[in-house]
């Protein structure tokens, strides 16, 4: 169960990544330092939340789709607004 734990810790890590540089994007502020500011700390909440999701699943399958498979999305939104 402790690998099935890390795997779920680097997936929702990486998760974090992806919304914090979706946000870092799309975030509608004119100063940069905001933007920056609200795709730190709405990821990190946003993170956080998804982590604990993620511990609280019955099976060790369902831990890693709950750690995974919510960040294809914003990565998808960042590549079609040609964030990257």
């Amino acid at each position: 169960m402790k690998l099935v734990s890390v795997i779920a810790v680097i997936g929702t890590l990486i998760g974090g990544v992806v919304l914090s540089l979706s946000l870092a994007q799309l975030y509608p502020s004119v100063d940069p330092l905001n933007r920056l500011y609200g795709a730190v700390f709405l990821s990190v909440f946003v993170t956080i939340g998804m982590f604990v999701y993620s511990l609280t699943a019955q099976g060790w399958q369902q831990m890693l789709l709950r750690s995974y498979g919510w960040w294809p999305i914003p990565l998808l939104i960042l590549f079609w607004q040609g964030g990257l």
